[in-house]
């Protein structure tokens, strides 16, 4: 079964100052935005759905139908049997490598038996694989910075725009308005996909955890997420022109964790993970979101393992400066929508993966202008 869907919440407060059209305009081009993504998940489902497919039928067909649903109920028994061995009162944990081995083992040998060389399932997996790689979102970022490493000059704040009509406007929590997007797929019967998003407008605080998880895996089995978590402010262009955005967020948490097991000898997975911080400015003159890039993590292993990193250091200050990629025209009031996204991927064929990302960052202040 191939599920995928895109769906985007929001909240925006009163502000006296914003017209009622600028307010209309941003409600249209939020829904607009929230109607191409959820098309273009829809469309990515279609496409990844039929490269499974395809990728099973090719392994069965190597097998032929007969022995393909042997190996899987063989499979499914060595499983459970294995598992068994622990069970209490069994005390055999110091011997698990010895009988994981003899499980991969009695599979080797009904492939080999069967005539099918573990090399021809390994190009399938490698194919389907790299299809699947290619159909993944790829997200144009330019880098963020470590604040301790590559200092930022911080912007001036001005008191109006009377002198420098590409003075700096800086908004500090407590943010008003949030909007919270997320997409997800998973293809096989037990890709489990979870998230959470962390938001607190009061505290500044954007983020979000995404967990896959994969107990029983079989042949293909695919799921990935998508998440936007991002507050809200309303800026007016004193000239036409590029909106620039500088954010300085707080780390409060840049979890990558990977756990891979349960391999059979032509067992294959592939996790990645990745972060960012986003300014979306919704304009019609804007085509998408900017991105910053800051933290990413990639497992492509068919042996056991279970790794954890941290590149992000807690509690240190990243930037980004982020353009939008349309000019506004001059007295526009627009909204834009800060905050972070992370996109975390995996493909596993027979192998347990359990896959957890979490990104808090604290936004100490965004600041807003032309770019000059």
């Amino acid at each position: 079964m191939t599920t995928g869907q895109y769906v985007s919440r929001g909240y925006t407060p009163d502000d006296l100052d914003v017209p009622e059209d600028a307010r209309r305009l941003a409600e249209e081009m939020g829904a607009d935005h929230a109607q191409t993504e959820r098309a273009a998940v829809e469309a990515r489902a279609g496409r990844l759905g039929a490269v499974l497919d395809r990728g099973r039928m090719q392994v069965r067909e190597s097998l032929g139908t007969e022995k393909w649903v042997e190996l899987r109920r063989r499979m499914r028994e060595a499983r459970a049997d294995f598992f068994d061995l622990f069970q209490p009162p069994a005390d055999r944990g110091d011997e698990y490598d010895a009988l994981n081995a003899a499980r991969i083992e009695s599979v080797q040998k009904f492939l080999a038996d069967a005539g099918v060389g573990t090399e021809r399932l390994r190009a399938i997996h490698h194919e389907v694989n790299q299809e699947v790689a290619g159909l993944v979102p790829v997200v144009n970022s330019v880098p963020g910075y470590a604040d301790w490493l590559h200092p930022a000059e911080r912007p001036a704040v001005a008191a109006d725009f009377a002198d420098d009509p590409h003075a700096w406007r800086t908004f500090r929590a407590p943010y008003g308005g949030w909007q919270t997007g997320h997409s997800t797929f998973s293809s096989g019967g037990s890709f489990a996909v979870n998230f959470t998003h962390h938001l607190d407008t009061n505290a500044g605080l954007v983020g979000n955890t995404i967990t896959l998880t994969n107990t029983d895996a079989s042949d293909f089995d695919n799921g990935w997420a998508v998440l936007d978590t991002q507050v809200k402010v309303w800026f007016q262009a004193p000239v036409t022109g590029v909106v620039e955005t500088f954010i300085e967020a707080r780390a409060g948490r840049g979890l990558h964790s990977v756990q891979v097991s349960d391999e059979f000898g032509t067992s294959d997975s592939s996790t990645t993970q990745q972060n960012w911080h986003m300014a979306h400015v919704l304009h019609p003159n804007v085509s998408q979101p900017s991105f910053g890039f800051f933290s990413r993590f990639n497992l492509a292993t068919d042996n056991n393992a279970n790794v954890q990193r941290e590149y992000i250091r807690q509690g240190q200050v990243y930037t980004s400066r982020l353009f939008s990629d349309g000019p506004i025209p001059q007295g526009q009031w627009v909204e834009i929508r800060v905050g972070t996204r992370s996109q975390d991927g995996s493909i596993t064929n027979d192998m347990e993966i359990r896959s957890l990302s979490e990104f808090r960052w604290f936004l100490q202040a965004v600041s807003v202008r032309i770019a000059p």
